[in-house]
């Protein structure tokens, strides 16, 4: 089998993966759990930053799952060595994925402390 269709095919059923991964997050069907969603502890420290950080991080996966599937077509169509392919593929992949739990571990703490702000603020103007 060409490396270059396997990349292609691999680019396919990842991207789909992910997406398939993302709608239930973005549309908050996942309840809170320990085996999948966004799971860090600023998460679990509120039902509610856990709806809005795993519909925002299902949003961005499934952006990072529509790039993977555009790279890996884009990358079956450039003429290049394979070997270069597949590093350009596993490198902007891996940097995807980084960029990906940096940014939603970093939006859910900022959104617990924003739930923790209004709730302060309002016990605080109770009588």
């Amino acid at each position: 089998m060409n490396s270059d269709f396997t990349l292609l095919a691999a680019s396919l059923i990842m991207g789909t993966l992910f997406i398939a991964l993302a709608v239930p997050l973005i549309r908050r069907r996942i309840p809170p759990n320990h085996w999948y969603g966004l799971r860090v502890p600023a998460t679990f420290a509120d039902e509610r930053v856990w709806y809005e950080a795993n519909a925002r991080a299902g949003r961005e996966l499934l952006a990072l799952g529509v790039l993977i599937i555009t790279l890996g077509t884009l990358l079956y169509l450039v003429t290049m060595p394979s070997w270069l392919s597949v590093l350009l593929w596993f490198a902007l992949i891996m940097c995807g994925l980084i960029v990906y739990v940096v940014r939603s571990w970093r939006f859910a703490n900022r959104l617990l402390e924003v739930y923790k702000d209004k709730t302060a603020s309002t016990s605080k103007d109770a009588p």
